[in-house]
């Protein structure tokens, strides 16, 4: 008996997709027959730098090497219009978004009285902020379909 993809046909967008477990979540999505896009800003775990494309296209080539579909994507969670252009990268691609995994996040590990207001604001931004744009650039497309 052929094995049942949990995702055939589906098109998933994995956040901060380039390493660790936005990679392996990427990897499984695709294994699972989804058509993947592998969001990666680029920069390291602290949230440092970005422009650096190679993290999420090195996953991509690892997908499409095992037969799957994925492209890459390197713009930021952190603002709505390039949240919104992230959901925009699968509708593009594939015809459609149908799942959106919240995994980007960057690194401020400091002691609570060492952290700088810079610093706690960037963690919110990544983390929650980017979470609430991606769902919400997703949304519409998902009331839509």
């Amino acid at each position: 008996m052929a094995e049942t993809k949990m995702l055939d046909g589906k098109v998933v967008v994995v956040t901060g997709a380039g390493r660790g477990i936005g990679r392996e979540i990427a990897l499984l999505a695709a294994r699972q027959g989804a058509a993947v896009v592998v969001n990666d800003l680029g920069g390291s775990a602290d949230g440092e730098g970005s422009g650096n494309a190679s993290p999420a296209e090195e996953v991509v080539e690892e997908i499409r090497k095992a037969g799957g579909r994925a492209v890459a994507n390197s713009d930021s969670v952190a603002e709505a219009a390039s949240a919104a252009n992230i959901v925009k990268t699968a509708v593009d691609a594939f015809g459609r978004v149908d799942g959106i995994v919240n995994n980007a996040g960057i690194l401020r590990d400091r002691i609570f009285h060492r952290m700088s207001v810079v610093d706690f604001e960037l963690v919110v931004k990544v983390h929650l902020m980017g979470s609430f744009y991606m769902s919400h650039a997703a949304a519409r497309y998902f009331h839509e379909q």
